[in-house]
């Protein structure tokens, strides 16, 4: 590093104080080249940083929900992804299971009232979809728009709960107040002094139903307690009170894919177009203004003929399958599931794809579907039960129980490899029964019912069946050192 004049002039007077400040310049370059991503220009000119919190960032949130609703309208790369995130997380239904209660006559009529309240379209207030239908149209709408709206509404004493699932549309997001009882409004959303949600203020209807104008007069949001709807989204970034549609870092890739593959399809037109041109005498022959496949054209010019070298398409399949790539990894999901291109998955590819993609699965399940939604949900359901009981003791068991979540089975890539290494684990003590079941999307309490009753019937019928393990099973180990302790205590 070269020495600045001043430096220079203060190394004459006080060489220590000089030898300091050169120290000082030297580390400061030093430092900042260690981060060459923060230095401006050239190769990070493209960058576009902002120091906008998580709210001010997606402010164009509503847009971005527009186009990825019309890219799932018209484009299936983009419907595709929605379905395949959609039957992942939800498959069946993400299932009620009731938990903590040791009374049997209590827990069958738990169960009972789960399947007639819960597992049916009592449920849906518009009486359409049951739990898992809801649950389907909540993920799909949080892939698309990236956050929705579940409406509670309440009834009578031992009521049991019915939702309205709506589109974020009808947020009032222009609502804007501060000083509301020492809170403020912000997006349609109502906060306390404490930042604590007290209400949203929404459309009674969708503010882009046909005619609604027309019907209503003007657009007029109204103030609903927080109490009364679920705002369910997955929050990305610390402080963030809305949610962002999940293409938006795959929505310019998934565009330039389409205007490639249309570009692609014209060419392939062309390409098809194998065209003879026969040259004659004739002055009054001319080039047609479109060709067409197998057709052979008279043109002016010197006897003879002439093919056409119509274009070539290589290099599709590879632009294709990179851009895929891109939009799957963007999307949380395997370029397999994606494309549904499987030439080249062997198992342990498949399998490799598949734990990364469960994970994220998992994720959606548990973090967004369950603790935002299902949750609070079991949580009214048990207090309408146990307020429609009436009895107080019984009352304290319901509500003292709890609504466990069992989400959909995970279909398997090869059963026969994967099945015994979670037998080994149970067998070793490593995981229980249980739990090995309930990894596989499966009610553990379900089966052990209908084991206990394939093998009264069996007995019944005087009936051996080589799944039945009381005829088959092995004798467990022996215990290290158990037959000496045994001889010692004869």
């Amino acid at each position: 590093m070269a020495l600045h004049w001043t430096d220079k002039a203060l190394a004459v007077v006080a060489p220590q104080a000089a030898m300091r400040r050169v120290s000082a310049r030297l580390a400061l370059r030093n430092m900042s080249a260690y981060y060459d991503a923060a230095s401006g220009g050239g190769r990070t000119g493209s960058w576009r940083t902002s120091r906008g919190d998580a709210n001010a960032s997606s402010g164009r949130r509503s847009r971005l929900a527009f186009i990825s609703r019309d890219m799932v309208r018209n484009n299936p790369i983009a419907t595709g992804v929605v379905q395949t995130i959609v039957a992942h997380t939800v498959g069946k239904g993400i299932m009620p299971k009731l938990e903590g209660i040791d009374d049997e006559t209590l827990l069958k009529d738990g169960k009972t009232r789960l399947e007639r309240h819960l597992k049916s379209k009592a449920i849906d207030w518009r009486g359409r979809e049951s739990l898992a239908g809801l649950q389907r149209l909540i993920k799909s709408a949080l892939v698309t728009d990236g956050e929705v709206l579940i409406v509670l509404h309440p009834g009578g004493q031992g009521t049991y709960p019915k939702l309205e699932v709506l589109e974020i549309d009808h947020l009032d997001d222009g609502a804007f107040r501060a000083d509301v009882a020492g809170g403020y409004v912000q997006d349609g959303i109502e906060y306390d002094a404490n930042g604590q949600r007290v209400a949203y203020h929404l459309f009674d209807e969708h503010p882009g139903a046909q005619g609604w104008f027309n019907w209503k007069g003007r657009a007029v949001s109204r103030r609903v307690p927080a109490r009364f709807v679920t705002h369910v989204y997955r929050q990305d970034r610390p402080g963030q009170e809305r949610g962002v549609s999940w293409f938006a870092p795959v929505a310019l890739p998934l565009q330039d894919l389409a205007d490639y593959e249309d570009a692609q399809l014209v060419r392939q037109k062309i390409a098809a177009c194998f065209t003879v041109f026969r040259h004659t005498n004739d002055r009054t022959s001319s080039v047609p203004a479109s060709l067409s496949p197998g057709a052979i054209v008279d043109v002016s010019g010197e006897d003879g003929y002439e093919f056409a070298a119509p274009p070539g398409v290589e290099g599709y399949d590879e632009f294709t399958r990179g851009q895929l790539r891109r939009i799957a990894k963007g999307m949380g999901i395997t370029y397999e599931a994606c494309s549904g291109d499987l030439s080249n998955v062997n198992f342990s590819s498949a399998k490799m794809g598949r734990m990364e993609m469960d994970r994220n699965v998992e994720a959606w399940q548990w973090l967004i579907l369950i603790y935002q939604f299902l949750e609070p949900l079991g949580r009214l359901f048990l207090q309408a039960w146990a307020l429609e009981t009436g009895n107080p003791k019984r009352m304290s068991e319901i509500l003292a129980a709890k609504v466990d979540w069992v989400p959909p089975a995970r279909i398997l890539i090869d059963p026969a490899k994967e099945i015994p290494p979670l037998v080994d684990e149970v067998r070793a003590g490593l995981t229980s029964r249980q739990r090995a079941v309930t990894s596989l999307g499966r009610d553990p309490d379900q089966i052990h019912q209908e084991q206990v009753e394939d093998m009264k019937q069996a007995d019944r019928d005087g009936l051996i069946y080589d799944s039945d393990g009381r005829y088959h099973a092995k004798p467990a180990p022996p215990v290290a050192g158990a037959n000496q302790e045994a001889n010692a205590n004869e």
